[in-house]
């Protein structure tokens, strides 16, 4: 079998050699395969051997920490292990738990993927589970062989096959005594549902073909969902804006989408946002959220708010302070640099100072709040519109994007709606 994992391996790593792994060990027969396994095909100082005790199952689950640091030890491979420190302990949880340690472990050693120990069998559970929960496509895609710094090299063999190999080379292993338990979904999918399935294909030629005929699938609906995303990332990225502090898209048309179309926006909106947690539970409470809005909502780790028409889109912040802009001005040029702007200043201009605008600032005669009204300027980008102000006071001399005969706006990368009334 070695020769048939380097093979495709070779397929998702064209250049496999010159990386270097995590190789994440529960104890379990898959994972201290896929060890021996890369062990055979990379020097030692190309893997780092990471254990995440769940801490689920008492002196069982210190027993299997203490497992993979011997063989660690044994095979002069780096170990590090990680315990779980929230209370949760459902699926999804611990999931989260520890592939954060994971990530965490491959920064520590500049490892450059993370390995991972699913099977074919894995994969069909996956797909029965979501295909149970009524998911979309997305969700039917399952789990790729290959997603960002996560490599799961072992998806297209079945359990049998490393259960076989396993034996082969005498592989030591930990049995997870809660597999049989099931309370968990999982576990009520491969104890109950999976095994009725595996009889049935005995009509289709046997378990080992009926799986193995499921892998061309998995991937045709990859491909499915990898076209239809890029086709709606296309359309997206030329109807938002993305900024340090939100996405922006015109109400207008994000609601032009079609409802499937729809759905893979605001995912491709959420995953910009680097908002993890977001189930699509909570996209579903989102959707309908957005179908009755009157102003402002909030979702999982997610602030949405309207203004002029815009829908913008902001990850949920621990400190709700916003960070300042600061101006620097060398000879006659000033610049911000996280609004990516640069003015040519002529002439001097005395007692003034470059800041963001404050509660109480007038332009003009008017309260700025006034002009802001008049611009059609949306509220969110309010409070990050550049102005010129009379120092210690609240008269502005200037507000972008307004003429100036001392200003001349050389470039300004932040993307502000102004429009004139």
């Amino acid at each position: 079998m070695t020769s048939q994992f380097q093979a495709h391996l070779s397929t998702i790593l064209p250049n496999y050699q010159k990386y270097k792994y995590v190789l994440a060990v529960s104890g379990g027969m898959d994972s201290m395969l896929l060890a021996e396994l890369m062990r055979e095909l990379c020097s030692k100082e190309q893997l780092v051997i990471a254990h995440f005790n769940h801490k689920t199952r008492g002196q069982e689950s210190e027993d299997d920490s203490l497992f993979v640091r011997k063989f660690a030890q044994s095979t002069g491979l780096v170990f590090q292990v990680g315990e779980r420190k929230g209370e949760k302990v459902s699926e999804a949880a611990l999931r989260n738990e520890r592939y954060q340690f994971l990530e965490k472990v491959r920064n520590q050693y500049n490892c450059d993927y993370v390995m991972l120990g699913h099977h074919l069998q894995d994969q069909v559970e996956t797909f029965l589970m979501r295909m149970l929960r009524g998911t979309g496509l997305d969700g039917l895609a399952v789990m790729a062989p290959k997603n960002g710094i996560w490599i799961r090299p072992l998806l297209v063999f079945s359990r049998e096959t490393l259960e076989q190999e396993g034996l082969k080379k005498r592989i030591k292993y930990r049995t997870d005594s809660s597999n049989s338990e099931s309370k968990y979904f999982r576990n009520e999918m491969r104890l109950g549902l999976l095994p009725e399935f595996e009889k049935l294909a005995e009509h289709y030629g046997g378990k080992e073909k009926w799986l193995q005929r499921l892998v061309p699938l998995f991937e045709e609906i990859r491909g499915i969902k990898k076209q239809l995303n890029n086709k709606t990332n296309k359309k997206l990225s030329k109807a938002s804006v993305k900024t340090q502090f939100w996405i922006r898209i015109s109400k207008k048309v994000l609601n032009s989408f079609p409802l499937t179309e729809k759905k893979r926006a605001l995912r491709k909106i959420i995953a910009d946002l680097e908002i993890e947690t977001f189930s699509t539970g909570d996209l579903k409470r989102l959707e309908e959220s957005l179908r009755t809005f009157n102003r402002n909502l909030s979702a999982k780790g997610l602030d949405v708010s309207e203004s002029c028409g815009y829908l913008y889109f902001r990850k949920r912040l621990l400190s709700s302070k916003m960070p300042s802009l600061v101006y620097e001005q060398c000879d006659n040029e000033v610049t911000c640099e996280l609004l990516g702007m640069s003015l040519q200043v002529s002439g001097r201009l005395e007692g003034c100072e470059w800041r963001q605008v404050r509660p109480g600032d007038r332009f003009r005669g008017k309260k700025v709040k006034e002009y802001f009204l008049e611009k059609r300027i949306p509220r969110p980008e309010r409070e990050w519109v550049p102005v010129l102000a009379v120092k210690g006071s609240n008269e502005l001399k200037w507000v972008y994007p307004e003429s100036h005969p001392q200003i001349e706006i050389k470039k300004i990368n932040f993307p502000f709606v102004v429009r004139e009334p």
